[in-house]
C-alpha cells in the first residue's frame, strides 16, 4: 500500500499536489504508537495518510488550523492549536523534509 501517492481524482478542481513526505508516524491510537503514515501536501490542505493494521486511515487539515511545523533531532513535528495536540513523524523513507516543512510554513504564515 503506497500511502504517499492518492490519485488526482481526490483532490478538488482548484487542487494541485506539492511536496509529501513518508515515514514513522508517532500517534498513539488504542495502546500503538507507531503507524506507517505519510503526509501530503496540496495547495490547499494537508492530508494525514495511515496504514492502521491493512486499514487506510484518511484524515484532512486545513493549513488554518496548524499552528507550527518545525523539525529537530527526533523528527518532524505538527502543532495544532492548544488541545489538539501534535503529531510527529519519524524515520522518513520518502520525500524532502526541508522542502516540506518550507512549503507549509509558508502556507501556515
Amino acid at each position: 500500500m503506497s500511502l504517499i501517492n492518492i490519485s488526482e481524482s481526490e483532490l478538488y478542481p482548484t487542487e494541485s499536489f506539492g511536496p509529501a513526505l513518508e515515514g514513522t508516524l508517532i500517534y498513539n491510537v488504542q495502546g500503538q504508537a507507531e503507524w506507517v503514515g505519510a503526509f501530503i501536501t496540496t495547495n490547499e490542505r494537508l492530508i494525514m495518510n495511515v496504514d492502521m493494521n491493512g486499514e487506510e486511515y484518511k484524515r484532512v487539515f486545513s493549513y488554518k488550523d496548524i499552528a507550527d511545523i518545525y523539525t529537530n533531532a527526533q523528527g518532524l513535528f505538527i502543532e495544532f492549536p492548544e488541545g489538539m495536540g501534535k503529531l510527529a513523524l519519524v524515520n522518513v523513507k520518502e520525500g524532502v523534509v526541508d522542502a516540506f516543512v518550507n512549503y507549509v510554513k509558508d502556507k501556515i504564515n
